[in-house]
């Protein structure tokens, strides 16, 4: 449906756009015309939200250290919202971290808020909304932050690529009730079985129809032939377009807003994508004189993670296809299912063709030119697939200002088991089977009015209990968290964000796969589990020399650990982040699965309360914002230079075709 108004509903094909009574497709939309179309799929009508009109938002770009003031002005007539800077560490700022109840209370409707915060650190990032699961109904947008150094990798300019799994059905609600007690499908009278990737770690039930890049995707059809043969038919919807000039180097930076599926990214024709970047931190493999570029022929991308590569566009001039493919097992699916988003990468000077579909085979993975795919969340495919993984921490961070040496000495380990613990019928979202209840007042200004607190009468080793799980930090202190994901609440992987911070990926921990299949047979057997029911609410590692010496864990990596602010937790296995606790603030710490995460799987690190408690009590507002503005030593501050000021209208919209 066109957003012009008076609206006029439109059909694709061929990556054209028709008004619906064109029946002979005779007179195709302008490209003017089609950009104000909310395509979507191509497929049915839904409900959308909208920033400034478009969906997904505008992206937004600055320098790095600019102050950012950004209005965000919610226009819905029922919902509430709040918006995220996800990346930004709002040092000084904890108020403009936009989670509901944590940072702010909500935006009502009608209601304006205002963010103030120094563009901090460069990198591919994005803003979302944190309230409920409203980023499903695509309140995103790019968030590009460039570095004020030249060392960088170059180009920094290219383009942003914003991912987002589709359901043609689900709204916030709708989804989250259908993730509780399944899908099903209305025209067989069947309930929807979850899917799982290759290893059998599971989706839940939220099933996805199409993906979408930019906004838009196309939705396929599939059915047998001859000799079991998959054929897929697209419904022709348009697609993103990328034009590129032969010779060149181009940057994508890849931003996952997705609320569930992970996607393996890889470019047809282009068997080498160089990963310039991970969460806005540029990455190399090896250090020193061993340092060389990662080169890949695809990587994996979770939901909250963002990945920057270049490619050399030194192919035959023509057009090729930016695929981003959900890692589910879909063998199968009967009728057959494809769920993948797409861009078209097109070489100037070529003739504009509306691309099919790539083979599924992927035959040029052989075992001579195996294609190697970077940030598995397991260890292993199938050896008949020649795709041999490489886990994130086999990188090593390629910032020339790198403070990883602060994190050398441990004063505190902590674990952390993010899974769905408990009995059937109760098994929640959990972190140390704590599911996570809301505070009905931010936490940051208002604690003392938090009724919904952690007791240790309701909460325990063989206890799921519900409450505002918080911990506190300690200022200045250097922290080991061991995140997680074992016990009989395991089974999913889970990609975990920590607000207000990066870390340092130290070392990611699997359990045992079998190397013909790529399956998962068994937990890690490096940390033991308290507890009779085998829930992990608390932990400790196996062998006690590593309690006594963090340094002596085997696989640490000590020099130039790559940062990031998001990381996958494979099921039955665990992470090892480090981070120094110099931001005062309360940081949530969660899934980036929105569902997930509505379920309970997240908490609240309450970091140097002594150098922001006074500064709140005070009430000393910024009168220009009408918003507290601290910074890390707990003085008010306001910077007039550099300033960019943006005005971000939040509305609903329907779109159909």
């Amino acid at each position: 449906m066109m957003t012009t108004n008076p609206p006029s509903l439109v059909r694709p094909k061929n990556g054209r756009l028709y008004l619906y009574n064109d029946t002979s497709f005779s007179f195709p939309l302008s490209d003017k015309e089609m950009s104000e179309v909310i395509t979507a799929d191509g497929y049915g009508s839904r409900l959308v939200i909208a920033v400034n009109g478009k969906f997904p938002g505008p992206t937004i770009e600055a320098y790095e250290d600019q102050t950012m003031i950004i209005h965000v002005r919610n226009l819905m007539h029922t919902d509430s919202t709040t918006i995220h800077w996800h990346g930004m560490h709002q040092k000084g700022t904890p108020r403009s971290d936009g989670v509901a109840f944590i940072s702010q209370n909500p935006i009502l409707p009608g209601l304006t808020f205002t963010h103030r915060f120094s563009a901090q650190p460069h990198g591919s990032s994005f803003y979302h909304a944190h309230i409920g699961d409203q980023r499903s109904m695509g309140l995103y947008g790019g968030l590009i932050i460039y570095p004020k150094y030249k060392f960088f990798s170059q180009p920094q300019v290219g383009f942003t690529v914003l991912l987002q799994d589709w359901n043609h059905d689900d709204e916030p609600e709708t989804l989250y009730q259908r993730m509780l007690n399944g899908v099903f499908d209305l025209n067989k009278f069947t309930q929807i079985e979850p899917t799982q990737s290759i290893d059998g770690a599971n989706f839940s039930r939220f099933h996805i129809h199409s993906a979408l890049i930019n906004g838009k995707g196309r939705f396929y059809e599939g059915q047998y032939e001859n000799y079991d043969r998959k054929r897929y038919t697209s419904n022709g919807a348009p697609l993103e377009t990328f034009k590129v000039q032969y010779g060149q180097s181009y940057r994508f930076r890849v931003i996952s807003a997705s609320t569930l599926y992970p996607f393996r990214i890889y470019v047809q024709g282009h068997r080498e994508l160089n990963i310039r970047a991970s969460d806005g931190f540029e990455i190399v493999r090896g250090t020193g004189n061993n340092s060389r570029d990662l080169i890949v022929e695809s990587f994996i991308i979770h939901p909250g993670e963002r990945y920057d590569f270049t490619i050399n566009a030194n192919q035959t001039r023509g057009t090729y296809l930016l695929v981003a493919e959900s890692i589910e097992d879909l063998s199968k699916k009967n009728p057959p299912e494809y769920h993948a988003a797409e861009a078209i990468i097109q070489y100037e000077g070529t003739t504009t063709t509306y691309p099919n579909k790539d083979s599924t085979e992927q035959n040029h993975c052989t075992s001579q030119t195996p294609c190697v795919t970077f940030n598995c969340p397991y260890l292993y495919y199938p050896t008949t697939n020649y795709r041999p993984c490489l886990t994130f921490d086999i990188a090593n961070s390629n910032e020339s200002l790198s403070k990883f040496k602060e994190v050398e000495n441990v004063d505190e380990t902590l674990f952390f088991n993010f899974a769905f613990p408990g009995e059937p019928g109760n098994t929640p979202g959990s972190v140390n089977g704590h599911q996570f209840i809301s505070p009905t007042s931010p936490i940051l200004t208002n604690e003392e009015d938090l009724t919904t607190h952690c007791s240790n009468s309701d909460c325990g080793n063989d206890k799921i209990c519900s409450c505002t799980y918080n911990v506190e930090l300690s200022s200045d202190r250097v922290y080991q968290f061991v995140i997680t994901n074992l016990g009989n609440g395991r089974g999913w992987s889970h990609p975990i964000h920590l607000h207000g911070h990066y870390f340092y990926v130290m070392k990611m921990g699997f359990g045992r796969y079998n190397t013909d299949t790529g399956k998962f047979m068994t937990s890690t057997t490096d940390i033991e589990c308290f507890g009779s029911k085998n829930y992990c609410n608390s932990a400790q590692w196996s062998n006690t020399n590593w309690t006594n010496a963090s340094n002596s864990i085997p696989g640490l990596q000590l020099d130039y650990p790559p940062e990031k602010d998001t990381i996958i937790i494979p099921t039955g296995g665990y992470v090892i982040i480090r981070f120094k606790a110099n931001n005062p603030g309360a940081w949530f710490f969660h899934c980036h699965i929105d569902l997930h995460n509505t379920n309970g799987m997240g908490m609240v690190l309450l970091e140097s309360k002594d150098k922001y408690q006074q500064k709140d009590q005070s009430k000393s507002k910024d009168k220009r914002t009408d918003d507290i503005y601290i910074n890390s030593k707990g003085d008010s501050t306001y910077n007039e230079s550099h300033q960019i000021i943006v005005l971000l209208t939040i509305l609903g919209l329907m779109l159909s075709i």
